[in-house]
């Protein structure tokens, strides 16, 4: 269907070799424009259904499954099927708010993730951090005595 309006659609005041190349700039410029941030939002709760895969004779298994709230966030980085956290580059806080950034720069193999903790368990919800990110900066609630509450948000660009 032909729209009169178009300048671009058979136009005869533009050559179609011009046409051509002003779709290809358009497109180089789109694909030039920086990453947009990735928010990483940390459920705020998982329920556990904790399982016993050994069961000793003489003993009985007393397994506290339920909700557990999240607690905090952290990055980790994996190689393999090895995975363990990674300290911030820096810290900052300031008022109720404290600020932990991280550089994330996969070498060959590394994929790094964002880690999320919850109370009263060793489980973590993981995903993975855009190949694309460069920092992640995580911004925690603090308490009065300068104890973490909980995660107010992860970001990674």
């Amino acid at each position: 269907m032909h729209d009169s309006r178009s300048p671009w659609r058979h136009s005869p005041r533009v050559p179609r070799p011009w046409r051509c190349l002003a779709g290809v700039a358009s497109l180089t410029l789109a694909t030039a424009l920086p990453a947009r941030a990735a928010t990483i939002t940390c459920p705020p709760a998982m329920v556990e259904t904790p399982v016993v895969s050994s069961l000793l004779k003489g003993w009985e298994i007393d397994v506290r499954a339920g909700r557990r709230t999240l607690a905090g966030a952290a990055i980790h980085v994996s190689r393999g099927s090895e995975r363990h956290g990674v300290a911030p580059d820096a810290t900052s806080q300031s008022g109720r708010q404290e600020v932990a950034a991280w550089t994330v720069a996969p070498s060959e193999g590394e994929v790094f993730w964002v880690a999320c903790s919850y109370g009263n368990t060793s489980a973590l919800l993981l995903q993975r951090v855009p190949e694309t990110a460069r920092r992640c900066i995580a911004t925690y609630e603090v308490g009065n005595a300068g104890r973490r509450l909980g995660v107010q948000s992860v970001e990674c660009q």
